[in-house]
């Protein structure tokens, strides 16, 4: 009795200094309760009646970065120098647009002259977005992500099952939707969901609720009836599989989800469009935009100016009614009531200028995961299963193709910012593992967690992870 009782008294000692040391758990017990607030509630609302200037998003967001601020003075992990490169420039890009909005002439639509606040509350938000996934990924624990974010990434996924019948009856269709965005842009964080999940499941954190809930993600990406959704998922599926399923059960699995998506693609009538990759307004105003882009060289440099073209948030707060399939006539010709593209909005309304500041937010992510899955191709080796969930954001990319994020869709560009900061962290010493260990953080004597040392000691060195 004697080995159990100490055992017994033993574990009752580890929950209490979990309990005590509040800095680990409560940032990851915050950004969970966040993540289902986002999805059940739509936040671009204020709780004042319409039309409104201030958005929910903006006051939690900043409310947010300052409690991180003043909770957290000094952070629990830094950025690698990718990752700052990002912040950098992700900042640069926020400010640069803000600038541009203060100054550009101001957009007239449907008879209104749009008041230039709302040119810039919609960046001041953009920017706030970025400023708390900073602060937030600042004070997490230096765990490894797929534990750090498994709680946000579960919350995610199971509300937006739990909420789609309400959001089906407010959108008046069966397409699933949450309230971090409509299901043409829930796609993002949904994915993003399922690669974190994945990546806990391959490192043999809790597998098989993380296989379960990776399942259901993919299941919502699907169910979102978003052609881009369903194109990035099949382009992170391709390189997950060749990287990581070796055994012959994982294939099989793999080819069960595949088949059980193309049936349930087949079988329901909303989810056709995904067959239909056509798309005329989208084609009107792409002509549009790149007409009015070309038509200085101003233009072309620094952009026509932004919210110049696309006045979005004018509608989104009410103070417009929304355009009857979002079209709306413009002195340059017909043009959609938001880019529907970051790389579009950023080109034409930005210019070179915004591209150039744009580039490395795009372009780190991706020559960070070549240097990291390159070794493991060379050696014929499986990768970090860590590294899945940078195979999932670089495939959320595409997605910028044809819908607008960062700078739009605030719930959602959480979710990336998130992301991106999260799998740029410096990685923590074999010290501070041992540290965590003892706060409680890493419980590796766990059952679910026997394969997980293995897994995390073939990840890169801290100085090969600093160095990208």
């Amino acid at each position: 009795m004697a080995p159990s009782t100490e055992s017994a008294g033993a574990r009752s000692q580890r929950i209490r200094d979990a309990a005590a040391d509040w800095r680990h758990w409560l940032p990851i017990a915050a950004l969970t309760a966040l993540m289902v607030v986002e999805t059940f509630f739509d936040l671009r609302r204020a709780p004042t009646p319409s039309p409104w200037l201030w958005n929910s998003y903006f006051f939690v967001y900043y409310i947010g970065t300052v409690i991180c601020l003043l909770l957290w003075p000094r952070p629990a992990t830094t950025f690698s120098r990718p990752g700052s490169t990002i912040v950098l420039s992700g900042t640069a890009l926020m400010v640069y647009a803000l600038v541009s909005a203060s100054i550009t002439p101001r957009p007239y639509v449907s008879y209104t002259v749009i008041p230039r606040a709302y040119l810039t509350v919609p960046i001041l938000t953009a920017l706030a977005t970025l400023l708390l996934a900073a602060a937030l990924i600042r004070v997490l624990p230096p765990a490894p992500l797929h534990r750090v974010l498994w709680w946000p990434a579960a919350a995610t996924i199971v509300c937006s099952f739990l909420q789609w019948p309400r959001s089906a009856a407010v959108h008046g269709s069966a397409r699933l939707a949450t309230g971090m965005g409509g299901s043409a842009v829930v796609h993002v964080p949904l994915m993003l969901a399922a690669g974190v999940t994945m990546a806990a499941a391959l490192a043999g954190w809790r597998r098989w609720w993380s296989l379960g809930l990776a399942a259901l993600g993919v299941l919502a990406v699907v169910l979102t009836g978003s052609r881009a959704g369903v194109m990035c998922m099949l382009l992170a599926g391709v390189v997950i599989a060749l990287q990581w399923l070796r055994s012959r059960r994982a294939w099989i699995g793999a080819g069960v989800v595949v088949v059980v998506a193309a049936i349930l693609v087949a079988a329901v009538p909303v989810l056709h469009r995904l067959f239909n990759p056509i798309d005329e307004l989208r084609a009107k105003n792409l002509d549009t935009s790149l007409t009015f882009w070309a038509s200085t060289p101003t233009h072309i440099l620094v952009g026509v100016g932004s919210g110049r073209l696309w006045p979005w948030y004018a509608f989104d707060s009410h103070l417009l009614r929304t355009p009857w399939r979002g079209m709306v006539t413009t002195h340059w010709g017909p043009a959609l009531n938001s880019a529907h593209s970051t790389f579009l909005q950023v080109l034409v309304e930005l210019g070179l200028v915004g591209c150039l500041l744009l580039a490395p937010v795009i372009i780190v992510p991706v020559v960070v995961l070549v240097r990291r899955l390159w070794p493991s191709l060379r050696r014929h080796a499986r990768p970090d299963p860590e590294d899945v969930i940078l195979v999932a954001l670089v495939a959320t990319i595409g997605a910028f193709l044809l819908d607008t994020y960062l700078l739009k869709n605030y719930g959602a560009s959480l979710w990336w910012w998130l992301v991106a900061l999260g799998a740029l962290r410096r990685r923590p010493t074999s010290h501070e593992e041992s540290e965590l260990e003892l706060h409680g953080e890493d419980q590796l004597t766990s059952p679910d967690l026997a394969g997980t040392q293995s897994c995390d000691s073939s990840a890169p060195s801290t100085s090969a992870q600093n160095a990208g």
